[in-house]
């Protein structure tokens, strides 16, 4: 699904990203990497893989759309220092040419030591051209007429079907000058949204990102 906010055409991938194909930026939001493995501290004895199946997910992207620049819109990384910590380091090294950058989120509180060992730059936003800026939480008041693209709220939205059938899906939730990703990591639940007066609504679904009619 391709739209333009003013010039800047930005794609929206049922990978649940966007794609800045102009800028050759790609963006991520909430894959609360060490997830699984803080479920299971919890006592939560979900699987934990070998490899994190988000960072395959992130491979096959990057070797499809070959972005120079991957921004991360917050909550990288779910909680205290694990050992999928050292996964996301060799994902790093596996794309030392792309440029990576981390707006800040509210689930970022890994020690700046910790951090400082990774090519990653650690901003609270990101100017993209003139028109887009790029952070964590929406913005609550818009700046400058740019499109605010973020993430955070890990938008959903229910389809009902026929036989009474309802499905909880997530989106791509576009309101005035502020857009949301939903959110990437696997093991994110979502926040169900209701359609206000004009919003867009982006469904994705498994092979394709639809609008809401």
């Amino acid at each position: 699904m391709d739209f333009y906010y003013k010039e800047e055409l930005i794609q929206l991938l049922p990978e649940k990203v966007a794609f800045l194909p102009d800028h050759g930026i790609l963006i991520v939001a909430d894959l609360h990497l060490g997830k699984a493995s803080h479920f299971r501290k919890a006592g939560i004895m979900i699987p934990l893989p070998s490899s994190s199946p988000d960072l395959k997910r992130l491979d096959e992207l990057i070797s499809a759309l070959e972005p120079s620049t991957l921004v991360f819109l917050g909550d990288l990384f779910h909680s205290s220092l694990n050992k999928e910590w050292e996964g996301l380091k060799n994902f790093l090294s596996r794309h030392a040419a792309i440029r990576f950058v981390l707006t800040k989120g509210n689930h970022d509180i890994l020690p700046t030591t910790v951090m400082k060992d990774t090519p990653m730059e650690i901003v609270e936003e990101l100017a993209v051209g003139e028109h887009l800026l790029l952070r964590h939480e929406p913005m609550t008041e818009s700046r400058d007429e740019k499109l605010n693209i973020s993430g955070h709220i890990h938008p959903g939205f229910m389809i009902k079907s026929q036989g009474r059938q309802s499905f909880r899906l997530p989106c791509f939730y576009l309101q005035g000058q502020s857009l949301v990703l939903p959110a990437f990591g696997q093991l994110t639940g979502l926040h169900m949204l209701k359609k206000e007066a004009g919003a867009k609504v982006f469904i994705v679904f498994q092979d394709e990102v639809l609008e809401l009619p």
